[in-house]
């Protein structure tokens, strides 16, 4: 009896560490894998930014370097002065913009770009997307809403991109004032679909655009108010 005992503890030991450890390693996981995911990212733009430098500094010769033989804190120092010059640049173009010549020279580029073909879409696309996005202190998305989908009865929470209070061919066809409402993915929030949506269907919430964002992220587990579970 004491031997079966003993089994049955050994067992429920076992069992218990083999739980204890999947638990841990989930957690671990869960810990690492966001720190790994920007690391990567960060590095990525930090050599797709920087790597014309390494190029520049191989066809000038510059004094000390060997191609492959280099060492790894002169290229690494070659990049970060590189990346330095970058975000002084792009403070220049800043402070350019906002002076009447730089306005008129960004003016006047815009029209040449805008004339060419092929790069005209390339150029005004992704100009609507950055106005988009500067615009607004909430950035592009402007409100919080809820609203039934996919089916009656079920909700789903999406992001105001436009009210579109200007009429347009959508609006004309349907004959309702029609808001652009962006539906997020879950768990990944950086891809999604636009639907168009009667204003009269949106529940317009309070929450705020982090608040929703961190229950999508979390696929429902932080509600909004609430601090963010440890495991």
């Amino acid at each position: 009896m004491n031997d079966k005992e003993n089994k049955s503890r050994l067992e429920t030991v076992k069992e218990f560490l083999i739980v204890r450890m999947k638990g841990l390693l989930l957690t671990g996981l869960f810990v690492v894998i966001p720190f790994a995911v920007a690391l990567w990212m960060a590095w990525w733009l930090y050599d797709i930014l920087t790597v014309w430098a390494i190029y520049f500094a191989e066809h000038i010769k510059l004094p000390g370097w060997d191609g492959e033989e280099t060492s790894f804190w002169l290229k690494h120092g070659i990049r970060i002065l590189s990346l330095i010059l970058i975000i002084v640049v792009l403070i220049l173009i800043g402070q350019l913009a906002k002076l009447t010549l730089g306005k008129r020279v960004i003016a006047l580029t815009q029209k040449l770009l805008l004339h060419l073909p092929i790069v005209n879409f390339i150029y005004s696309t992704c100009k609507q997307i950055g106005d988009a996005v500067r615009s607004s202190s909430g950035g592009m998305f402007h409100q919080v809403v809820l609203f039934e989908y996919p089916m009656k009865g079920t909700y789903a929470l999406g992001f105001v991109t436009n009210e579109n209070k200007e009429s347009f061919e959508v609006t004309e066809k349907i004959g309702c004032p029609m808001v652009s409402v962006f539906i997020p993915t879950t768990p990944n929030p950086t891809s999604g679909f636009l639907l168009l949506i009667p204003r009269e269907n949106c529940i317009f919430l309070k929450m705020s655009v982090a608040e929703a964002m961190k229950l999508i992220v979390s696929v429902g587990t932080v509600l909004p108010g609430q601090k963010v579970p440890e495991e």
